[in-house]
C-alpha cells in the first residue's frame, strides 16, 4: 500500500493497529485507545499529550515514514501510561525543560528496549533524546543529572526552552503539563484509574496469546514516588529481630531518652543484615501494580540499607530468585529482572524459603492482596505490602500495610 496517498487521521488509525496486533506492544492495547487522538494543522508543531488525550500535527504526521510514525505514537502513548503528567509534576514545577527531557529519555530507551532492531518502529530522523547510560533509571534519577549537566553546562543544556517551558528540549513532541494541572483531584483519581484499567486490558491480551500457568519474563514501569517511609514501618521489627545484639551507636540517638534531655545510644543499626523481598507476579498484577511494587522494593533498598537481598517473583512457584549483597544492592533497579503471571499461591514463598534455607531478618511479601487466607507461615517477620487497588482486609500473619 502507498501511504503516501493516505490521509494523517488514516496513518494513525494505520499504526495504533499494527502496534496493538504487534506481540512485542500487545501490552500496550487498551492504552492505545484511550482517551481522544486528534490531528491539528496548527498550533502544535508535532506531537502533544497531557496524559490522556494526544494531538498531533497533520504535516508532521505525513512526513514520517511507517516506522517512525509507530515510534511517536508508542511515545505519546509511554507517556500516558507512565502517568507522566501526573507523577513528575514536582519535578516540572522545579525545571520544565529538564523534565520534560528526562521524561523522554525514559520512555526512548524503553521503546529501543522492546524493539531493539526496528521491527516495527525506529526513532525519527527529525530527533529525539536517547542515551543509553541513563537505562535502568526513572525520571527523577534522569533528571537530577540532567539538572547538575544544565548548572555545570553540560550536556543538560540541550536546546532552546519557550516561555512555557514546553518543546525546544531536544525531544520531537510537547508535554502538555499545564492542561493536566488544571484537572481537579476527582479527575485526576478518574484519569488514573481510566489509565490503570486500559493497562488491565494488555495484560488480559497478553495472557489470552500467551500461556496461563507460572513464569514468564515480565517488564516492570519506571518507578513513581515513593509512598512507604520503610525505615519506620520496618522498625518495630528491627527492635524485634535485633533485640539481643550488643552492638550500639551514638550516631543515631536513642529517642526513648531525648524527653528527659539524655543522649544515649541507638542499639539498632542502620542498616540491616539480610530481607527477603518478594513480589507477586500472578495474573491479577498489571502494569501499575507492578510499578508500585517496583518503587517500594527499590525505596525499601535505598532507606533501610540492607546488606544481603534475596528477591523473590512469585506465582504458583518461585519464577525467579536474585540475590544481592554489598554495593550490588544498589544497582537492584536497573538489573533485576521481574518473571510471573500465572496463578497465585502465597505458600511458594514459605516452601522456596524453607528448601533453599534463606534465613531473613524480615520478610516483606508485595501483592494486590488477593492471597486467600494464610495460616501456617515462615517464622520470619512478615510485612505484607498491599497495592493501592488491592484487597484491603487479609487475613495473614504479620503486619499489613495497604499503599
Amino acid at each position: 500500500m502507498d501511504i503516501t496517498k493516505l490521509s494523517a487521521e488514516q496513518r494513525l488509525h494505520r499504526s495504533h493497529v499494527a502496534l496493538m496486533n504487534h506481540k512485542k506492544f500487545i501490552l500496550m492495547s487498551g492504552i492505545l485507545v484511550s482517551g481522544k487522538t486528534e490531528v491539528v494543522d496548527s498550533g502544535i508543531p508535532t506531537a502533544c499529550t497531557d496524559g490522556l488525550n494526544t494531538i498531533y500535527n497533520r504535516n508532521f504526521v505525513t512526513k514520517l515514514d511507517e516506522k517512525e510514525l509507530n515510534f511517536v505514537v508508542l511515545h505519546e502513548n509511554w507517556h500516558k501510561a507512565y502517568k507522566h503528567t501526573l507523577v513528575w509534576r514536582p519535578l516540572y514545577e522545579r525545571n520544565p525543560k529538564v523534565a520534560n527531557m528526562a521524561c523522554d529519555y525514559v520512555i526512548n530507551l524503553q521503546i529501543i528496549k522492546y524493539d531493539p532492531h526496528g521491527e516495527i518502529c525506529k526513532l525519527p530522523a527529525c530527533g529525539g533524546l536517547y542515551d543509553e547510560r541513563f537505562e535502568g533509571m526513572d525520571t527523577r534519577q534522569v533528571f537530577e543529572i540532567l539538572l547538575k549537566e544544565e548548572k555545570e553546562g553540560g550536556k543538560g543544556d540541550e536546546g532552546e526552552d519557550d516561555e512555557s517551558g514546553q518543546g525546544g528540549h531536544g525531544g520531537f513532541d510537547e508535554h502538555d503539563w499545564e492542561n493536566a494541572k488544571s484537572w481537579d483531584e476527582q479527575k485526576r483519581k478518574d484519569i488514573e484509574r481510566q489509565i490503570d484499567q486500559a493497562l488491565r486490558q494488555g495484560e488480559i491480551l497478553l495472557k489470552k496469546k500467551g500461556e496461563t500457568g507460572s513464569g514468564g519474563e515480565r517488564a516492570f514501569s519506571e518507578l513513581l514516588e515513593p509512598k512507604l517511609n520503610p525505615y519506620e514501618l520496618l522498625r518495630e521489627y528491627m527492635i524485634a529481630t535485633c533485640a539481643e545484639r550488643s552492638e550500639s551507636s551514638w550516631r543515631r540517638p536513642n529517642r526513648r531518652f531525648l524527653s528527659q534531655d539524655l543522649i544515649m545510644p541507638s542499639p539498632i543499626s542502620e542498616a540491616m543484615e539480610s530481607i527477603v523481598l518478594a513480589l507477586d507476579m500472578s495474573g491479577s498484577i498489571g502494569q501499575s501494580e507492578l510499578s508500585e511494587f517496583m518503587t517500594e522494593f527499590v525505596n525499601i533498598c535505598t532507606v533501610v540499607k540492607p546488606q544481603k537481598v534475596h528477591v523473590l517473583y512469585w506465582d504458583t512457584q518461585v519464577c525467579r530468585h536474585e540475590q544481592y549483597e554489598g554495593h550490588q544492592v544498589s544497582q537492584i533497579a536497573s538489573s533485576t529482572k521481574p518473571e510471573g503471571g500465572g496463578g497465585t499461591d502465597p505458600y511458594c514463598v514459605k516452601k522456596f524459603m524453607e528448601d533453599n534455607k534463606i534465613n531473613a531478618q524480615v520478610l516483606v511479601m508485595l501483592t494486590d492482596g488477593h492471597v486467600g487466607d494464610v495460616a501456617e507461615w515462615v517464622s520470619t517477620p512478615t510485612l505484607w505490602v498491599v497495592s493501592s487497588c488491592g484487597k484491603k482486609s487479609l487475613s495473614v500473619p504479620g503486619k499489613v500495610i495497604n499503599l
